[in-house]
């Protein structure tokens, strides 16, 4: 048992949570309902954090920025070993910008980002990405049975963040390969050599974006990366280009991972509650409430995380100064004082939009919007495209192990039906 001074007296031991058990991450809802009900501010020993289940509790840090601090945001959850150090030491200059950045770096950065990804940019956009989903369903649509992760979910939304962005197209399988992994250092448990080949994976991509955003400095184009170096030369005391390949590399990452696991557990929402799919078919008026409901019921983010910069106090418990915080996304979404009968899935649910799983106040999800595009974009092209695709029976379903993130590695579906 890891406790440490930060461990407040009195507080209640989630001793048997433990976010990277297989049966956790196979199914998070369970031991979070189960903490929300007996313990909702409890302290993880194995991980040396607390965690918070409630929704007012969550709500409540994501919205006091005088107390906590978002800088253990993107830290490992479990320290990264001496070999895989050393590599991101060779070459990985990344400092918090948007996620991870408490004042004064992340005004700046957030606003830099906010005045280049206007909704003019990503209406103009849309087509572009609707023809690109539409391509991968009719290919699925050649075979009995396919991977839909493989075939959609995960290639969908890589192309286009990094479309926003500017990557070339030509370089789409090469920053998928170093993004698949990328989230495993941080938020899982690897072995020292696992560490070190992704360790490899993100000083690739990091030397990657360097090289691209200094090719948009020397020669911009229409994309989001030449904004923000537009941007740069019109305030530069607002953003550099440091600045941007910090901006572009967390946006490409960020872009991508979310948006991927939105729509895999999306969909397998929908193909599992059978009826619910059954309504978005007969009313496709209600597919922008259902991209709520799924980001509520079955989102991508299970936790997040937050540092006490004062002693503090949730519900009673004294939080010292110090102390690191899981705030539990997925546990707020099932919380039946907001969310009535919080385990049905339904795709009608007035108030389904106040789900946390995009934040509140000022770290709010930037790239939102285009997650909830890109997921809309896939549930109207399924009912037009795809009415009668099903789930391959008896499967096992199998997510990424990491404590953070919620994504099917695999989901088998008939396309046909």
């Amino acid at each position: 048992m890891n406790v440490t001074a930060n461990f407040s007296p009195g507080c209640p031991f989630a001793a048997g949570y433990d976010p990277l058990a297989p049966a956790t991450v196979a199914d998070p809802h369970t031991p979070l309902r189960e903490l929300r009900i007996d313990a909702p501010v409890a302290y993880v020993p194995g991980f040396d954090h607390y965690i918070l289940t409630r929704f007012a509790d969550v709500e409540k840090v994501l919205l006091d920025r005088a107390t906590w601090s978002c800088s253990n945001a993107s830290a490992p959850l479990i320290p990264v070993g001496a070999a895989a150090a050393a590599v991101l030491a060779d070459g990985f200059k990344r400092v918090p910008t948007l996620n991870n950045a408490d004042p004064p770096r992340h005004g700046p950065m957030r606003r830099s980002v906010l005045t280049v990804m206007t909704p003019m940019r990503l209406n103009a956009l849309e087509p572009t990405l609707r023809a690109y989903a539409r391509n991968l369903i009719i290919e699925m649509l050649e075979h009995p049975v396919v991977d839909f992760v493989e075939a959609l979910s995960f290639p969908f939304p890589g192309f286009a963040a990094f479309s926003l962005l500017g990557f070339p197209e030509q370089d789409t399988e090469q920053l998928k390969v170093w993004s698949r992994t990328r989230v495993l250092l941080t938020y899982g448990r690897l072995t020292d050599d696992e560490q070190v080949a992704v360790a490899h994976d993100i000083v690739g991509m990091w030397r990657y974006v360097e090289d691209f955003v200094a090719s948009r400095m020397t020669e911009p184009a229409n994309d989001l990366t030449s904004d923000l170096v537009r941007l740069s030369r019109e305030k530069p005391d607002q953003v550099n280009e440091f600045d941007i390949v910090n901006i572009v590399y967390s946006m490409a990452l960020a872009g991508h991972e979310t948006t991927s696991n939105t729509i895999g557990n999306g969909v397998r929402a929908l193909l599992t509650y059978r009826d619910q799919w059954q309504r978005l078919l007969d009313d496709p008026t209600l597919i922008t409430n259902a991209v709520e409901e799924i980001l509520r019921f079955d989102g991508p983010v299970i936790n997040h995380r937050r540092l006490a910069k004062v002693d503090t106090e949730i519900d009673g418990v004294a939080i010292p100064a110090g102390s690191k915080v899981m705030l539990g996304f997925a546990s707020a979404g099932r919380d039946d004082t907001m969310f009535d009968d919080p385990d049905t899935f339904d795709v009608g649910r007035p108030n389904a939009d106040r789900h946390l799983e995009f934040g509140r106040g000022a770290h709010y999800c930037l790239g939102a919007p285009l997650g909830r595009l890109e997921t809309r974009i896939v549930l109207e092209l399924l009912r037009e495209l795809a009415p009668n695709i099903a789930l391959v029976p008896d499967q096992e379903f199998v997510y990424t192990p990491n404590a953070l993130f919620r994504g099917l590695q695999k989901l088998m579906v008939l396309p046909n039906g």
